[in-house]
């Protein structure tokens, strides 16, 4: 037991995830033995105070963080977030994965009653059909839901922000994780990852993504369908039809036409690859044509910097702001909120503490 309340062990499982753990590696950090770790786990048995303070300390959370009270919302861990690489992404990257976003919403849960921040403003709509027409129909209603102004979005994590969406751009701790999505009660967390230095990337990351939240009630990371639609819907949002016709590509770029295909990427923030899918998807360019212009792109090196040079990712703002309107150190939000430290820190672009292992005495390093 805590001193608040009974223990939870889904936090501990969480807290552990977050801190890309195994069992193993938290026994020796916390100077338990790894049958304990799972004993405590599974609810088997409840850690004492030391115990609980030893846990904490080594996985950088405030004691009270493994309390379960009527007034905090309790961790699901079944309800698992939606990952495009499912097959490619170790379980373990994907636990973590799931971890921060947890860890996420108890901080907006926490920020929800001290700071107003934007409703949920996210439109349902299922597609009748899953026809390019249908999906394009789609965006076309997002946006003017949205009231985007014809043309090129500005920054596409700040519309997302502005209607609600909560955004986060963390480390992710490995290569392979793409961004993801997943709804918490009738507010929706985007993750993106720090590692993906690739603004037209992002942008289109976190289009593809509020596709799925608008029209996929249950994404199945299997259905290849959802994926497609998922794709259309971000291109089509990012380039909407008619206003991107103008700048679409009629002819493979050669050596010389190049500069001019970058031109105007960079005009709608998208890469150069996606321009040219985009050209080939409404029929401005062949299926040949776009083969040679893929060549091209490989051959003339637009591949290695397209998304790069369009600056740094967009960067996120809610959480951020709503941190410093409460005036707080990070230790103190990270108490009241009952997160990582960490994830404030990291939040703030601080430098993040790295918990250190307990010192115990040898001859005390398998008991409790």
């Amino acid at each position: 037991m805590t001193a608040g309340g009974a223990f939870d062990p889904r936090r501990l499982t969480i807290a552990r995830w977050a801190a890309s753990l195994t069992k193993r590696d938290l026994a020796e950090r916390s100077g338990l033995s790894p049958a304990s770790i799972t004993q405590y786990e599974a609810g088997r048995t409840l850690p004492p105070a030391a115990t609980l303070a030893k846990l904490a300390l080594a996985l950088g959370v405030p004691v009270a963080y493994f309390e379960r009270r009527n007034d905090r919302r309790r961790p699901d861990l079944t309800a698992r977030s939606y990952f495009r690489s499912l097959r490619s992404t170790p379980q373990r990257e994907r636990d973590r994965a799931d971890a921060l976003a947890e860890h996420v919403f108890d901080l907006v849960d926490h920020l929800d009653r001290l700071v107003t921040l934007p409703r949920p403003n996210i439109p349902q709509i299922a597609p009748r059909s899953t026809t390019r027409e249908e999906i394009e129909r789609i965006a076309s209603e997002v946006r003017q839901a949205w009231d985007v102004p014809d043309g090129p979005i500005a920054n596409v994590v700040r519309l997302l922000e502005a209607n609600g969406a909560v955004v986060a751009r963390l480390h992710s701790g490995g290569s392979r994780l793409d961004a993801f999505s997943r709804w918490f009660g009738d507010r929706p967390l985007i993750l993106l990852w720090a590692e993906k230095a690739d603004k037209a990337r992002s942008r289109f990351d976190a289009a593809h993504e509020l596709g799925h939240l608008v029209m996929h009630t249950d994404p199945d990371p299997l259905d290849r369908e959802q994926e497609r639609q998922a794709n259309m819907f971000a291109s089509a949002f990012l380039m909407p039809m008619p206003q991107i016709k103008p700048y679409l590509v009629a002819r493979a770029p050669t050596l010389s036409t190049w500069p001019e295909v970058m031109q105007r990427r960079q005009h709608w923030g998208v890469s150069a690859k996606a321009l040219l899918y985009r050209s080939r998807e409404i029929g401005t360019l062949n299926e040949p044509g776009h083969r040679r212009a893929m060549i091209g792109y490989n051959k003339y090196g637009y591949a290695k910097r397209d998304g790069t040079e369009l600056g740094p990712p967009e960067s996120p703002l809610l959480l951020t702001r709503a941190i410093e309107a409460l005036g707080e150190d990070s230790q103190k939000i990270a108490g009241d909120a009952l997160v990582p430290l960490a994830l404030i820190a990291e939040l703030l672009s601080q430098p993040v503490p790295v918990p250190s292992p307990v010192p115990v005495p040898a001859r005390s390093l398998h008991s409790v």
